[in-house]
């Protein structure tokens, strides 16, 4: 099975009951999940998959987009990891968590020990829906 797949089969499932919990938990809270290819024109030849929140109420100086993902790059050559994180959008960029310290090559044992890790980013997710703001601005 190619990555996307593996990927999805092991994410998806996660995700949807995480997203129907968010809107139990966030009625002010709108949720989509992600899972989408990203740069396949270009040397990136990605892919994405997360959770996607968008602050209904959030002030006009601060961002109102806080997403948990996943993503893979190099999908054409030589399948990497690169990023399993919860991250406020723009103006921000703020990291809140981040589960994969580094870029690392695909493989089966390697998404095994990040489907371990993903419910610490669920944990930072409620947390920043929880606040409304990145961590960053708080005391601000």
């Amino acid at each position: 099975m190619d990555p996307v797949s593996q990927l999805r089969t092991a994410l998806l499932p996660v995700l949807q009951d995480w997203e129907r919990e968010l809107r139990r938990e966030y009625p002010d809270v709108t949720t989509i999940i992600c899972d989408s290819s990203v740069g396949s024109r270009t040397d990136w030849n990605g892919h994405i998959i997360g959770i996607e929140c968008l602050l209904k109420e959030s002030r006009p100086d601060l961002p109102d987009h806080v997403a948990l993902s996943v993503s893979l790059k190099h999908l054409h050559k030589a399948p990497s990891l690169v990023h399993a994180d919860v991250v406020w959008g723009h103006p921000s960029g703020y990291i809140e968590a981040s589960v994969l310290p580094a870029c690392v090559e695909f493989s089966r044992d390697r998404l095994a020990d990040l489907i371990k890790r993903l419910p610490e980013l669920f944990t930072a997710l409620k947390q920043a829906l929880r606040r409304g703001q990145p961590l960053s601005l708080m005391n601000r």
